[in-house]
């Protein structure tokens, strides 16, 4: 296949790649874990990639453990598989923010404190009356220590701190790593503030007010500006216009600590949206009280716990009869005596607060509802942000290189695929169409019973590859030499230009000025190498050891000769299952088709693959491999075959098979297929009675180049 046609297939290809299919693959896994090493610094030590559609988290990071989800709903909305990456690298550049710049024992201690009634770092200062009434409001609450209500103040809180966070590491980032993190950063907020709603749209929705105002603060945040063309809630909107100087501020800040300062500050501005869910709330949690029936006195006091555990050891006592002395009798009904007292003050307790019990727990019912609106009325841009772990120290920590040239990295990963898949389609189709041509050969009296079985590896071991360098490094010099007989040859077989000429058309300026007038060029047309070689190798049991290995070394020699003279070139091996049959139609032949004529990356590694095994029936093969060249167009078809002596199969043996062998090279001469056989081994003899005139011994390999030289060039005179 030409090389301009390849890449246009390949190019095809990789428009029919998928996310899913890239996304999973270690390669595409490798490029995100070598981003994330690099912005960290190296001390990012694992990342973890998964696909949850159903999950509305788009990241997290835990320790030196960052997550990406590949499935989040922001990377799906985006349509091309480059978007899509583009903003997988703009999550995990932002988790990797929170790894560098976000202190989570902060964060821990901050929660803490509200929960257990307190401000922190310090209780804000309040700038005026309203915001000192309602510090005293917030503090009734602290001093109560209200969980139910603390967890309203903390949740609003987290989503704030965490909104001012963001807006740092981000800005961060992205001024850090002006590459791919910084367009995914950016097209990840853009599309979250567009998922946003409108002002309009969330006061039909009735929704809390509170939750309205920390939308329009995501709104800011993400965008520096709020989407409230289409309503009008005047005084959230001018609630908003007090917030923003504390939201810039805040967010520019290079400490955490004034973060949560900044915090503090604006629970103290939004105090009356506090005061209108604590309202609603006590006044849903009384009217659902007031609703439940009372519960039947006839049912009675249930049995408590410590009574029947009392009963219990009370009757394992008296069964131990006489096991007692009457001081240990007094002294268990004195306690007993006191456990029944306890049990009846608890009881009485409980029945006196029973009713207060009731009322907290709707309330607290109520308060814990709310806290679950408020959850998913949050903006899903901050509420899916990841974790918050240790502060990193930003020196020392270049610019990412690999993420720099991520755009790059993309397109190598989706040519390789595309690469891996359209050259599995091309060997499938060579495959079928060898298969095919198999079929259609007619062979030879005898040959056609048999049964023959066509074989092309399509996966390459790393083992074959280690064992193909081995074999690349002893022919290393052998190449060489070659190299140096045959392009002389070659080139005088390409176009080329004559200088120092006396008659012509065209002067030749860097000889104008010769004394011999010898100043003319002219250039001559190339001779086309209309040739076509087929390599023939026996890969019967016999074979094994150095002689398989010399086998390869001398097909590898060839087929690159043949590479290098753009000659195509067939190389196959041979032999048969090994077995002794009564019935030829049940011996099978198996073909190895290492190269086939046009040119494959993956040639090399099975020639060097191929293995002794079973034995060798030669006028299959040579039948083979004569009818292929036989099929091609070029004029000249030479035919090496290589094997160490005579073939040996079921029925097919001695005398016999080799007058099958010199009748079979006689009709290829005839059809302009020329011979020659290449012997290995003792056996030489055998194989020049068969081949005659024909015969090259190259159990030194060091002398294949001269005698490859002499040979082509009679061939290529022809």
């Amino acid at each position: 296949m030409k090389k301009a046609l390849y890449r246009k297939q390949i190019c095809a290809e990789k428009e029919k790649l998928t996310p899913e299919k890239v996304f999973h693959t270690p390669q595409y896994r490798d490029l995100l874990t070598s981003i994330g090493h690099e912005i960290t610094g190296g001390k990012l030590t694992t990342l973890r990639l998964y696909d949850d559609k159903n999950s509305g988290i788009a990241g997290w990071n835990q320790g030196e453990t960052v997550a990406v989800n590949l499935g989040n709903q922001i990377t799906s909305s985006f349509l091309t598989l480059e978007l899509k990456s583009d903003s997988l690298i703009g999550i995990l550049g932002h988790e990797c923010g929170h790894y560098r710049y976000t202190d989570s024992t902060l964060r821990k201690r901050y929660a803490e404190h509200m929960l257990n009634g307190s401000w922190y770092p310090k209780e804000p200062v309040p700038e005026n009356a309203q915001e000192k009434e309602a510090l005293d409001a917030m503090n009734v609450y602290f001093e109560r220590k209200d969980k139910a209500i603390l967890s309203i103040f903390l949740q609003t809180a987290s989503y704030l701190s965490n909104l001012l966070n963001d807006m740092y590491i981000e800005e961060k980032m992205c001024a850090l790593f002006p590459g791919s993190i910084r367009r995914g950063i950016l097209m990840n907020r853009d599309r979250n503030v567009e998922w946003l709603p409108t002002l309009r749209e969330m006061l039909e929705t009735e929704k809390d007010r509170l939750s309205i105002l920390m939308n329009l603060c995501a709104q800011y945040a993400l965008s520096s500006r709020v989407n409230a063309w289409d309503g009008a809630d005047y005084e959230l909107i001018d609630t908003l216009k007090l917030l923003m100087p504390v939201i810039d501020e805040a967010g520019k800040a290079a400490d955490d600590m004034e973060r949560y300062l900044a915090t503090n500050h604006i629970l103290l501005m939004i105090w009356k949206y506090f005061a209108e869910i604590i309202e609603e709330i006590e006044k849903n949690s009384t009217e659902n009280e007031e609703q439940q029936p009372e519960q039947k006195e006839s049912e009675g006091p249930k049995e408590s716990p410590e009574k029947s555990e009392k009963e219990e050891s009370e009757k394992e006592k008296q069964g131990n009869t006489g096991a007692q002395t009457e001081q240990n009798e007094d002294k268990i009904r004195k306690e007993d005596t006191e456990q029944e007292s306890e049990t009846e003050d608890k009881t009485e307790r409980n029945g006196k607060d029973q009713e207060t019990e009731g009322h907290e727990n709707g309330r607290t019912a109520e308060l814990q509802k709310f806290l679950q609106q408020l959850c998913e009325n949050l903006p899903k841009c901050v509420r899916e942000s990841g974790g918050f772990e240790d502060k990193q120290n930003e020196c020392g920590i270049p610019a990412s290189e690999t993420e720099a040239s991520s755009d790059n990295a993309l397109q190598k990963i989706l040519y390789e695929m595309a690469k891996e898949t359209l050259d599995e389609k091309i060997q499938k189709e060579i495959f079928e169409h060898l298969q095919k041509e198999l079929m259609e050969i007619p062979f030879e009296e005898g040959h056609d019973l048999v049964q023959k079985k066509l074989c092309r590896k399509t996966e390459i071991s790393d083992f074959l590859k280690l064992l193909t360098e081995k074999y690349e490094g002893q022919l290393k010099q052998v190449k060489k030499r070659l190299r140096l007989k045959l392009l002389p040859i070659l080139k005088n077989q390409k176009e080329r230009t004559e200088h120092k000429l006396f008659l012509g058309r065209r002067v030749d300026l860097r000889n104008i000025a010769a004394p011999s007038g010898a100043v003319f060029k002219k250039q001559q047309p190339g001779k086309k190498m209309d040739i076509c070689v087929a390599v023939l190798v026996d890969n019967s049991f016999s074979m094994c050891g150095e002689r398989m290995d010399h086998a390869i070394l001398a097909a590898l020699c060839l087929y690159d000769f043949c590479m290098e003279s753009e000659i195509p070139v067939l190389v196959c091996g041979h032999h048969t299952d090994g077995y002794r049959h009564e019935n030829l139609k049940d011996e099978t032949v198996y073909l190895h088709c290492c190269a086939d004529f046009e040119t494959d990356e993956k040639d090399r590694f099975r020639i060097a693959g191929m293995q002794p095994y079973g034995s060798n029936r030669d006028g299959t093969a040579l039948w083979y491999a004569g009818s292929r060249l036989l099929e091609r167009p070029e004029k000249q078809k030479l035919l090496f075959v290589i094997s160490d002596g005579a073939p040996n199969a079921n029925q097919y043996g001695g005398t016999g098979a080799k007058r099958d062998l010199q009748k079979i090279r006689k009709k290829l001469l005839q059809q302009g297929v020329f011979f020659q056989a290449a012997a290995i081994g003792s056996d030489k003899e055998a194989i020049q009675e068969i081949y005659e005139e024909s015969f090259l011994d190259i159990t030194d390999l060091e002398q294949l180049p001269a005698l490859l030289t002499k040979k082509l060039l009679r061939f290529i005179r022809r």
